[in-house]
Order: structure tokens, then C-alpha cells, then sequence
């Protein structure tokens, strides 16, 4: 089963929604780690803190060399921020472009963020903290308005709340596609997910990472969760690479 990548590529059948689908409208001092991703100072994907030089990403996000940035500490995509150059990317060594495991970037800042209320990290899981079935994630971004227009984003920063599904029914629902370095989140009934332009953004459990948008069969589809990649079973990758 193929499943979309939830940065530009929308299906031809995709029907429009909006987006982040289900969501509420949320102001950044509710989740200060929140960052804009930018290519050429267009917002493409979303991006968490880390430390003041460093933010998590999903490497689908970092499809090919280019002029990345990250804005940081804003509500909505036309608020002024603070926007810092990405000096450079570090995708997974085991992640290939051709599937959705390991997908995860390390993006470091050339100069460092300044913390405020509006800029803050989100802490990374410890090895007593494993993602667990039932947990419920918040997942936040700007995520296009309507799927057949990848250049409708949504202004404002929204979010939804969303269960973690059992490793073997994600597995079930998308045969051949998850591996131990993902999870499924969601709703049988569908109606709440993230969706283009939210690819990279955090899912964040009482203040922990433990999640990436990655990707998913279209958006809030029934039956068929989002595809989160699993921060706890990649966080050696993110210590080893970031010095974290």
C-alpha cells in the first residue's frame, strides 16, 4: 500500500478539508517549540526546538540542497518572529527517500534562538518514558487549507489531539509500510489528523516529543490513522547527531 507524504504532494482524488483537520486555532505560548520550516522563505513543513541551535524535522522535509530557515515564537505565518538560516541538515543515515522509515532530520541553526515565552524546547523522551497504546498527542501546524491547492496554508496555528493506536492494528491498516521506527495516531472514524504542511511538525505528549508528521492514506481518512515517526525508538540518533 502506498502511502502520501504530508509535505506539497496532494492525491488527484483528494477532495478539499481543512486543515490541521478537526483542530482548534491555538496561540504559540500553548506550544512554544512549534517552528516554521521554510525553503526560500516559503513555509513548507513544521519543526520542533530542541536547544537554542537545534530543531527535529521529519527528512522528507529536506528533499534536496536549498536556502532553509526556521521561524520561530509566531501565531500565524505573517507574524514577524524570529527567523534564523539553517546552517545545515542532518537526515537519518537509514532514511531513503523512497519510503517513510527513519524519518527524521536534525536541522542546525546558525545562530542561536532567543527564549521567551512565545520560544521554547520541547523536551526529548528518556529511556523510562516509551511511547505507550492510548496515549493522547497533541499535533500542531499550519497545514494547507484545501488538499487540491498545496499553496493554501492554513495562517493560523492550529492543533488536534489524537490517540496512539496499537503498533500491530497501524500495522494492519498499512501492510508493508510501518516498521518499529513509526506509530499510527487518530480516529477510527477519521475527521482529526495533520496533513500537508504539517509533515516535520511535533506530537507532543504532557510536554515530550514523541512523535513526527510523516505520513498517511490522504488526511482523516476513516479507518486509516497518520503515520508519525517514533521519536523514542530514534532517540539515540537525535543525542548522537545533535549533542543533546
Amino acid at each position: 500500500m502506498q502511502v502520501l507524504l504530508l509535505v506539497m504532494v496532494v492525491p488527484a482524488i483528494a477532495k478539499p478539508r481543512t486543515r490541521i483537520i478537526g483542530g482548534r486555532p491555538l496561540p504559540i505560548t500553548a506550544i512554544p517549540y512549534q517552528l516554521s520550516l521554510r525553503l526560500n522563505s516559503r513555509h513548507i513543513c513544521g519543526a520542533a526546538i530542541v536547544s537554542p541551535t537545534l530543531a527535529v524535522s521529519a527528512a522528507h522535509c529536506f528533499p534536496r540542497p536549498g536556502a532553509y530557515s526556521i521561524k520561530a515564537g509566531i501565531s500565524s505565518l505573517n507574524e514577524t518572529g524570529e527567523t534564523i538560516h539553517v546552517d545545515r541538515a542532518q537526515i537519518h543515515p537509514k532514511y531513503d527517500s523512497n519510503g517513510v522509515d527513519y524519518d527524521i532530520a536534525l536541522a542546525f541553526l546558525r545562530c542561536s534562538l532567543h527564549y521567551t515565552p512565545k520560544i521554547r524546547p520541547v523536551a526529548l523522551p528518556r529511556p523510562d518514558q516509551p511511547l505507550r497504546v492510548g496515549m493522547v498527542g497533541i499535533v500542531s501546524g499550519w497545514g494547507v487549507m484545501f488538499s487540491n491547492d498545496d499553496k493554501s496554508f492554513s495562517n493560523v496555528l492550529r492543533g488536534v489531539e489524537t490517540p496512539v493506536w496499537d503498533w500491530q492494528t497501524c500495522k494492519r491498516v498499512y501492510p508493508g509500510d510501518v516498521t518499529p521506527r513509526m506509530f499510527c495516531a487518530g480516529y477510527l472514524q477519521g475527521g482529526k489528523d495533520a496533513c500537508q504542511g504539517d509533515s516535520g511538525g511535533p506530537f507532543v505528549v504532557e510536554g515530550v516529543l514523541y512523535g513526527i508528521v510523516s505520513a498517511g492514506m490522504d488526511c482523516a481518512q476513516p479507518g486509516f490513522p497518520g503515520i508519525y515517526t517514533n521519536v523514542y525508538e530514534l532517540r539515540a540518533f537525535v543525542k548522537e547527531y545533535g549533542n543533546v
